[in-house]
């Protein structure tokens, strides 16, 4: 049942954490939510974990440490979009105004909801707000400020390891939010929807920051909402297999038709070129399983299902969605300067051309 509306004053605000195998990281990440609790009165706070079948005792350790706090076992692991979609349900179920999801490898600080708040009530179009993520193991260091979007459809954290210090002080508009630490406002995961569940791991909250730019709502960070991060970057073969999947279909979701063509000469030559990467890196399997998979009969069918839904949300163009995007592969992990140079050189004028006609 919905819960009873918040007091006049207050708000009503959930936040959902995925676990898996987190057991580790619990202490940080949900002491330091009890801490900020008690630091904002005026915040009506549900906490929910989410654990995603873990093995090492997460959930019991949550239930007899935090009792505020809501566990929900999902008995197996549904990939960070089904997980996170069962605490969002929740959250949305209990009445919350706003959700925040946030990584298990985390901590926050203690006005991190705060600020995030003050941001959504100055901006009440905006559909997401991220905080200011830094490196927990060198908390002078960014891990994002703000997420970027290349044109073909990558997506990475921003300003990754710049001074936390060069990072302006007030909101501004993003590419997409980071899933780690962001606030998505209720009404706006009621209309354009929750994470798509068939991505399973990696661009699910860049899908979901593009449909909510798609329907009006912009992505913004709060730099004064300051969340610390546990990251590591990962370079497996997995990792790959469903980044490469998961670009080919939300480029297919959200991009119109004759973007989609426009696009389409560049998206070869690019494929081209990460074949090459791919196999002298040793990841050429996953990177072909990939491509297989994104175009298989019935993952079309269903691309197509989503575009006409997502073309009913419509408020904006894709010429307002690309005035974010980014020419330049620059992000952590990118392949070396052999590779990125001359690739970044051809992109930089592929985008010059590219960008004054899409509409």
């Amino acid at each position: 049942m919905p819960a009873a509306p918040s007091p006049p004053g207050r708000t009503r605000v959930a936040v959902v954490v995925l676990t898996l195998d987190a057991a580790r990281w619990l202490p940080g990440c949900f002491g330091s939510l009890r801490a900020a609790r008690r630091a904002s009165p005026e915040i009506d706070l549900d906490l929910i974990a989410v654990d995603n079948g873990s093995r090492d005792g997460t959930a019991g350790l949550l239930r007899t440490g935090w009792p505020e706090v809501t566990v929900v076992e999902t008995g197996e692991n549904l990939g960070y979009a089904g997980g996170n979609d069962v605490g969002l349900r929740l959250a949305l179920e209990r009445g919350a105004e706003h959700v925040f999801l946030l990584n298990p490898d985390t901590e926050v600080d203690p006005g991190f909801l705060s600020e995030a708040l003050a941001v959504a009530r100055a901006r009440p179009d905006a559909g997401a707000i991220q905080s200011l993520i830094l490196l927990a193991g060198e908390r002078g260091l960014v891990n994002t400020s703000g997420n970027e979007i290349h044109f073909l459809g990558f997506g990475w954290c921003g300003a990754y390891r710049s001074p936390a210090a060069a990072v302006p002080p007030g909101p501004r508009e993003i590419a997409f939010a980071s899933g780690a630490a962001v606030l998505y406002r209720a009404s706006a995961l009621r209309e354009v929807g929750l994470l798509d569940e068939a991505l399973f791991l990696y661009q699910e909250d860049l899908d979901l920051g593009w449909r909510l730019r798609l329907a009006g709502h912009p992505n913004l960070v709060a730099p004064r909402s300051v969340v610390f991060h546990h990251y590591e970057f990962s370079r497996s073969p997995r990792k790959y297999y469903f980044l490469e999947r998961n670009r080919w279909w939300v480029l297919l979701k959200n991009v119109r038709a004759r973007n989609l063509l426009l696009l389409l000469p560049f998206l070869l030559a690019a494929e081209a070129g990460l074949h090459l990467l791919a196999a002298a890196s040793g990841w050429l399997p996953q990177k072909l399983r990939a491509d297989v998979d994104a175009l298989r009969p019935g993952a079309l069918r269903r691309v197509l299902s989503e575009r006409r839904r997502i073309a009913a949300l419509r408020t904006v163009s894709d010429r307002e969605i690309f005035r974010l995007f980014t020419p330049a592969v620059d992000f952590e992990g990118a392949a070396s300067a052999w590779f990125t140079r001359p690739a970044n050189a051809l992109l930089r004028a592929a985008w010059a051309v590219l960008r004054p006609l899409v509409r």
